[in-house]
């Protein structure tokens, strides 16, 4: 299920406060329904988890039913949305993931999760569902999450993913 290739990709990336990685995949595909069954896994772990999710859209983390409520609601400790010209954390400037990041670590998280970034050199999980793709679209992400046939981890299988990234990332 997890190929020699990935496994050496995986031991290549370095381990710093906070951890990043992206959870990526086509709109619809499931990425924060995924997060929302993650976080409380990874809480559970003992893990200060923050989110910064891109978007163009969703700048309103309070209003029910929006994707940074539900994150935020779901137990992430921080929830920064981002569109690449303003980002809503408490004021809105020009900056890049790595100004949050810099937030986010100063503030002690453990991992950081971006939600989206599939443009990115950030170390991915993919999800695709077969509805929306029939394939991953990033270069060699380090897992497919998805109902996919060769996926590394099924929609459903939240602990096993927060087992698996613990274990890949033993600094956490």
């Amino acid at each position: 299920m997890y190929s020699e290739p990935k496994e050496a990709l995986a031991q290549e990336i370095e381990l710093k406060r906070p951890a990043v990685l992206a959870v990526s995949g086509l709109h619809n595909s499931g990425k924060t329904t995924l997060l929302e069954k993650l976080l409380p896994a990874l809480r559970s772990r003992g893990l200060k988890v923050g989110i910064i999710k891109h978007d163009g859209h969703d700048f309103t983390p309070d209003v029910p039913g929006t994707d940074s409520c539900r994150l935020r609601e779901a137990g992430a400790e921080g929830v920064a949305v981002y569109s690449g010209q303003r980002y809503l954390l408490t004021e809105m400037f020009r900056l890049t993931e790595q100004d949050l990041l810099a937030l986010f670590e100063r503030h002690g998280y453990d991992l950081v999760l971006l939600e989206g970034f599939k443009d990115s050199g950030w170390p991915k999980i993919e999800v695709v569902r077969k509805e929306i793709s029939d394939t991953p679209v990033s270069f060699q992400p380090l897992a497919v999450v998805g109902d996919i046939p060769g996926a590394d981890f099924g929609l459903e299988d939240a602990q096993a993913l927060a087992d698996w990234l613990v274990a890949q990332m033993p600094g956490l």
